[in-house]
């Protein structure tokens, strides 16, 4: 079976479509553009939230594990289709089993040193995935 190619769209054809976007925007039938994100501004934020945190023991854990949990089931559109953000989720899962897979072979082995650049080898393909 042959994929059929397409074509690209020309700057007219653009327009046009922008045009019919922003009409059905201003008559309510698609909803507003959303703002761009400052990623860097907003992890800032987060780690300021979070390293400002109340002490609250084990109930932390809680509450982070509910977070990890509704970010896992987070998907994009209509299409159900699984979001950057459940992805970063099951990163963060990964990489905590890992790093807890990456101590204990050190305890097994009878170390207390390591080199970083080892530890990084030992988590990289996730970061890769």
């Amino acid at each position: 079976m042959a994929t059929k190619k397409r074509r690209r769209m020309t700057n007219a054809e653009k327009k046009e479509r922008a045009e019919i976007k922003k009409r059905l925007q201003e008559e309510g039938f698609l909803p507003p553009d959303k703002p761009r994100l400052d990623r860097k501004r907003f992890l800032e934020e987060a780690e300021k939230e979070w390293n400002s945190r109340e002490p609250g023991g084990i109930a932390w854990e809680f509450y982070l594990a509910e977070a990890i949990s509704i970010m896992l089931a987070k998907t994009e559109g209509c299409s159900r289709r699984v979001s950057l953000e459940a992805v970063g989720a099951a990163k963060v899962l990964k990489l905590a089993v890992r790093l807890r897979e990456f101590s204990r072979m050190l305890e097994e082995k009878g170390e207390k040193k390591y080199r970083l650049m080892d530890k990084y080898e030992y988590i990289r393909d996730i970061f890769d995935a």
